[in-house]
């Protein structure tokens, strides 16, 4: 699993960062992007959202 969460999250930095150059997206959205993921990763849903994550990747590494 961290050998998944390193790539995935510069993966979303970057996405986060282009939108915020290309598309419009204003620092202060990104930043409450950022505080949202923060504290969702203290909730309940985090393990069940890190499966689905596994899951997808697993299924995306297969095909290739």
């Amino acid at each position: 699993m961290p050998s998944v969460h390193f790539p995935l999250m510069l993966a979303l930095a970057a996405g986060s960062f282009f939108l915020w150059r290309k598309g419009g997206t204003k620092l202060s959205h990104a930043l409450i992007c950022a505080g949202f993921g923060f504290y969702f990763a203290d909730t309940a849903a985090a393990p069940s959202l890190h499966s689905a994550v596994n899951s997808v990747v697993g299924m995306l590494s297969q095909l290739g």
